[in-house]
């Protein structure tokens, strides 16, 4: 079986300094690798656990998928950025987002979420060249940004909620089979997706009271019930009185186990927001 440990002796012969590196992505460790290279303070991260599985799938052998990693590597290893800029006071609270993850033990900056077992962070992101990259950020890093936790919180929350989109499903579904798009459509499909319009950590979206509130008033109803998708975006519909909580939170649970990668499931329920 092939391992991240062989992978890096591989690179080492070809002459590559390559370390092996754990990142925890909303609870779950992934393992990684990351190619220095002298005199650049940026770094891409190689995950290598998917990276593996699809190499034994597609019965690729040590020297290909190396190959692959360097191929990778090559293609980003130019990118430049200003390092400064991560803890420029402007900087920050102009890039500074909401996210949601799992509740977790992280020293992070956090924030209560209505919805139990959820918790909301703080992170900065945006465009590092071709590529995004997101920071989740600490009172240190606060701290060394000159940036309050009130201001901080109150950046975010304009950033966040300035980006909010709520998409009908339907709407969704008929563009991608090729459908016309009726109402009897949106009728027989009272989903909705709700996330930020690069579908990228979006399901803080879910803590923008006032889209969720002009929603509620357009569909007639005071309670919303909401299904984790996953980190990136939520399903909404609105709540009536005969919808049964627990079988949507055994279909939340069901596509978390097949559909989710473990690092962007949230939780196995589903929730009721009263408006």
């Amino acid at each position: 079986m092939m391992t991240r440990e062989m992978i890096i002796n591989e690179l080492t012969n070809r002459g590559y300094n390559a370390i092996a590196q754990d990142n925890t992505k909303n609870g779950v460790v992934l393992e990684a690798i990351v190619i220095k290279t002298e005199g650049s303070v940026v770094a891409p991260v190689i995950y290598t656990e998917e990276l593996i599985s699809r190499a034994e799938k597609d019965g690729l052998s040590l020297e290909e998928v190396v190959s692959r990693v360097i191929d990778t590597y090559e293609a980003h290893k130019d990118t430049t950025f200003d390092i400064a800029q991560l803890t420029d006071r402007d900087f920050v609270l102009s890039h500074i987002r909401i996210g949601l993850q799992k509740e977790s033990s992280e020293e992070l900056i956090k924030g209560a979420s209505e919805l139990e077992g959820i918790e909301s962070y703080l992170y900065i992101g945006g465009d590092m060249g071709e590529d995004g990259f997101s920071i989740k950020l600490s009172k240190d890093y606060l701290k060394n940004a000159d940036v309050s936790e009130v201001e901080a919180w109150e950046h975010a929350k304009k950033n966040t909620f300035a980006d909010t989109q709520i998409e009908s499903m339907a709407k969704v579904l008929s563009e991608m089979m090729g459908i016309p798009y009726t109402e009897e459509l949106e009728e027989a499909t009272p989903f909705y997706v709700i996330s930020n319009t690069k579908k990228v950590k979006g399901a803080s979206a879910i803590c923008d009271r006032k889209h969720l509130a002009e929603f509620t008033e357009q569909h007639h109803t005071k309670k919303l019930l909401v299904l984790p998708s996953s980190v990136h975006e939520m399903i909404i519909l609105p709540y009536t009185d005969d919808m049964n909580i627990d079988m949507f939170s055994d279909m939340v649970s069901q596509v978390n186990a097949t559909e989710v990668a473990p690092e962007e499931r949230l939780t196995d329920r589903a929730y009721i927001l009263e408006f």
